[in-house]
């Protein structure tokens, strides 16, 4: 139970819990404007605390640490692929920090481990590995077990190379080809080709498009319904989107309506009279090896981007950015855009494609020129 202190001008909470010895201690934390701040602050922790979070002034590995926080904030809350990056971070931890504890770690000491992590990564990778530590230093920041979160202003320079940004997309005139290449000869009994039309015209990611189902496609009024994933990776079931904005409704253009009803017919027809029957109707099923693998999608892009003598080396991922690229391209609202994607937030959006924008941005500077061109009359 919660007891509540006024400090001059602020508020401050004192909850009682048992350490780790099962003695009973206090947590404290100050500086809340108001009653309420407090009160909800607290609420925060003790709901942590029934929901198995440690609270101790112990000194523990910051391995130790992050495999109880993930359990206990990620598991189950996140997708298996999303959990399957957390499991990765601590991986590298116990071997980039074996024996640093919480205590022991500085911003000095902190950063002189990363920049080892970072002589065999990417710039992406040393960010996300930096930020996922981060995200689980707030608890004992919090709750008094560390001063100061050590993670901060952290340097992220990774040495390995990454993929170049022009690898990872297609400009618009490569895209229209390959969208073009691909919704010619579609093949019920092969999924693969229509797979890319509807993943170029809709941004979806690989997962959203693998579980969706006809019952999840209004072909009448052009709009795809995105609900859930298929988790092709460990269970093979259904399972929820990436994150809470990830359900959306996605439209559909009228060509690629054509596309889908033609081909749905044809699936359809070719499935009964082969007594096909799925478990569920999804709208991406091959004749023999049922759901496709993100392998052979791969391969029959890689196929016709040979044919089209496209180098770049593209994956069904690197669709979904061609895709949103080329929304930015025509000018659609970046806010738009990363509802559209499903992405958490518009941060997401602005740093996944900079490029892009930093593009339209050029293209705009014209446009804004001629807006105070027509404030002079006469002139």
């Amino acid at each position: 139970m919660a007891r509540y202190i006024k400090r001059g001008n602020s508020w401050q909470y004192e909850i009682s819990y048992k350490d780790d010895d099962g003695k009973y201690k206090k947590l404290r934390k100050s500086g809340f404007p108001k009653k309420a701040n407090a009160i909800a602050a607290a609420a925060d922790i003790e709901s942590k605390l029934t929901k198995g979070l440690r609270v101790t002034t112990k000194d523990v590995f910051l391995f130790d640490h992050f495999e109880q926080w993930m359990n206990v904030y990620k598991k189950g809350k996140v997708s298996n692929v999303t959990f399957r990056k957390y499991e990765n971070t601590l991986m590298n931890i116990k071997k980039y920090f074996p024996n640093d504890t919480l205590k022991s770690l500085t911003r000095t000491s902190y950063q002189a481990k990363l920049n080892s992590f970072a002589l065999k990564h990417a710039d992406a990778s040393v960010e996300r590995f930096n930020i996922q530590i981060r995200a689980s230093l707030r608890n004992a920041v919090d709750e008094g077990v560390i001063p100061y979160d050590f993670t901060q202003r952290a340097v992220i320079k990774g040495h390995a190379p990454s993929v170049k940004e022009k690898d990872k997309f297609l400009n618009y005139r490569e895209f229209e080809k390959l969208i073009n290449l691909a919704s010619q000869k579609l093949d019920p009994r092969f999924a693969s080709r229509f797979m890319l039309v509807v993943a170029g015209a809709t941004g979806l990611r690989f997962a959203e498009l693998l579980g969706l189902t006809w019952d999840r496609v209004d072909l009448d009024h052009g709009v795809i319904t995105v609900d859930r994933t298929w988790d092709y990776m460990d269970t093979k079931e259904f399972s929820p989107t990436k994150n809470e904005q990830s359900n959306r409704k996605v439209p559909i253009d009228k060509k690629t309506v054509h596309i889908m009803k033609d081909f749905k017919s044809s699936q359809k027809q070719l499935f009964t009279g082969l007594g096909i029957n799925p478990k569920f109707d999804f709208v991406f099923y091959n004749v023999k090896e049922g759901l496709i693998s993100n392998n052979a999608v791969n391969k029959k892009l890689k196929e016709l981007l040979r044919q089209l003598k496209i180098d770049t080396p593209l994956t069904i991922h690197g669709l979904r950015h061609t895709h949103a690229s080329v929304l930015i391209y025509k000018g659609i609202n970046i806010m738009a855009v990363s509802k559209h994607l499903g992405h958490k937030n518009l941060g997401v959006t602005m740093e996944t494609y900079s490029h892009a924008i930093k593009e339209l941005e050029e293209r705009e500077d014209e446009k804004i020129k001629l807006v105070f061109d027509d404030l002079y009359k006469d002139k």
